[in-house]
């Protein structure tokens, strides 16, 4: 009679180390962020990060990571714009909100390159350096995207003092124009509700969509959806 062996007992997967919150994640500190952006460059990086440490649970990895990235966004500030009507001052909103997410995940990834070379035994000064030469190509991309989103929503808005606030979304087709574009076509937009993939001419760099009289029976592009301005047009 054959004699089976018992299998050996499984052992359990070793569990993965899980890095020790930062306090990154609170969405609060975005706000903070955004508010000391806003404040202009009479703030100073010293100061704004004490009022984060006042107000926030952070590590000081983290914080000397936010400490560094605050300064580089700080340094090169969007160019003004202006408020010209509604799609501005939304647009507007909205550059400030991607300036203070940008200086939060550019300080995640500067602290991730820090603790990187620290577990590698590598000198942290360099591995800071290095990252915060990326981030400055990252935020030189985000900032040409601020601006496209500035100049598109000043299209709009002056297409909503001659035709209303109702407008029409026009694309130029062609084997360039990308699948959103081509989707959009024809559709009408509120210059008072930003559509969910943004203002013609800022869907992504060199968008050439544009606004124009609204298109007669056109369905409105989804996110443009407002009760209050759709009795007013």
């Amino acid at each position: 009679m054959a004699v089976t062996t018992p299998a050996p007992p499984q052992q359990p997967p070793p569990q993965q180390q899980v890095p020790p919150p930062s306090g990154l994640d609170d969405p609060a500190l975005a706000v903070a962020v955004a508010a000391a952006l806003v404040a202009g460059p009479g703030v100073t990086v010293a100061a704004t990060i004490n009022a984060l440490k006042a107000h926030f649970i952070l590590t000081p990895i983290a914080l000397a990571a936010i400490a560094e990235t605050f300064g580089l966004v700080s340094e090169h500030p969007p160019p003004v714009t202006g408020v010209i009507g509604p799609a501005s001052e939304q647009t507007s909103r909205m550059n400030l909100a991607r300036r203070a997410q940008y200086v939060i995940a550019a300080a995640r990834r500067v602290m991730s390159a820090t603790m990187a070379a620290r577990a590698n035994g590598q000198p942290m000064t360099g591995a800071v350096r290095a990252q915060l030469e990326r981030e400055r190509r990252f935020y030189a991309q985000h900032t040409a995207a601020m601006w496209n989103r500035a100049r598109a929503a000043g299209q709009t808005d002056m297409a909503a003092l001659e035709h209303g606030n109702l407008l029409g979304w026009n694309t130029i087709i062609d084997k360039r124009t990308s699948a959103e574009c081509r989707a959009a076509d024809g559709w009408n937009f509120y210059a008072t509700a930003m559509p969910g993939i943004g203002f013609p001419g800022s869907v992504h760099p060199g968008c050439r969509c544009f606004p124009s009289a609204p298109h007669p029976g056109g369905r409105l592009l989804p996110g443009s959806r407002t009760t209050r301005y759709a009795r007013a047009a």
